[in-house]
């Protein structure tokens, strides 16, 4: 039996969320305050410390390598807490699954780059949404495909591509492929299991003009980004350029814990 999700505090740079029967603490630099249920902090299972740029370690309560979760939507969701202090999902992506719904054509097929495990668009998809999911990392699609199952989401119409965002992008462009519906997910870094590597501060631009030209004319798309390198302005700007004839729509992400705070988790911009 899977067990609930909750999102509990933030403070002190951390965050501390109830993943079923198991409480962890991972880091949340944009977390600049003091915690709001102080008294919830003592009793956690086990805490991610990083030792490095990237990595670190889990310190407390040894976890199982995976379990599953319930969030308030009755999807199931697989966790898997990895060496960078990931869980398997980014609870991030369910606050804006509403505007999604409202934004996108039912009958047309999104691209989602950087899908990880599903968490920005399979509840879209259980509601017969279809989607190709792009990620060069295989742990993230071997996740989607366990949430895709666990959720009896079939498997007509989904397509799950191991492959470089980038690389798949300048391929469809160059087959003259266009979607009328895209979400991308970019992050600050990323690494693949062929050793590909995507920066943001390097690749956003290309990645985006190539977009374009897969983009319908009359295509929606959406772009969340957690970097803090970026501004609203400056992607309002950027967008603009590019998508001549698009009205650009960014808000600011706000995960709500238990105890009462909106957590700012990254910007979401709807172009369209």
């Amino acid at each position: 039996m899977s067990l609930s999700y909750q999102f509990l505090d933030c403070g002190n740079r951390k965050k501390i969320e109830k993943f079923g029967e198991y409480i962890l603490i991972r880091p949340c630099p944009q977390a600049i305050w003091k915690p709001f249920t102080p008294e919830i902090w003592s009793t956690f299972d086990s805490e991610f410390i990083r030792t490095g740029s990237e990595k670190g370690t889990w310190q407390g309560k040894k976890l199982p390598q995976s379990w599953e979760v319930t969030t308030d939507s009755g999807l199931k969701w697989i966790i898997e807490p990895n060496d960078f202090g990931n869980v398997g999902i980014f609870t991030e992506h369910f606050t804006y699954t509403t505007d999604l719904f409202q934004f996108f054509d039912k009958n047309e097929h999104i691209l989602d780059l950087f899908s990880y495990s599903g968490s920005n668009i399979i509840e879209l998809l259980k509601n017969g949404y279809t989607a190709t999911a792009v990620d060069s990392s295989k742990s993230a699609m071997d996740a989607y495909s366990k949430n895709l199952e666990n959720n009896q989401i079939s498997r007509d119409g989904q397509r799950l591509i191991l492959e470089d965002a980038i690389k798949f992008v300048a391929r469809e462009v160059r087959r003259e492929k266009k979607y009328g519906s895209m979400i991308v997910d970019a992050p600050s870094f990323g690494r693949g299991n062929k050793g590909e590597v995507f920066d943001i501060d390097q690749q956003l631009v290309d990645l985006f003009t190539h977009l374009e030209k897969l983009l319908k004319p009359d295509g929606k798309l959406v772009l969340t980004l957690h970097s803090p390198r970026f501004t609203v302005e400056g992607l309002k700007i950027f967008l603009s350029q590019i998508f001549k004839n698009k009205t650009i729509q960014p808000k600011e992400i706000l995960n709500m814990s238990k105890s009462g705070v909106g957590l700012p988790s990254g910007i979401i911009i709807f172009i369209g």
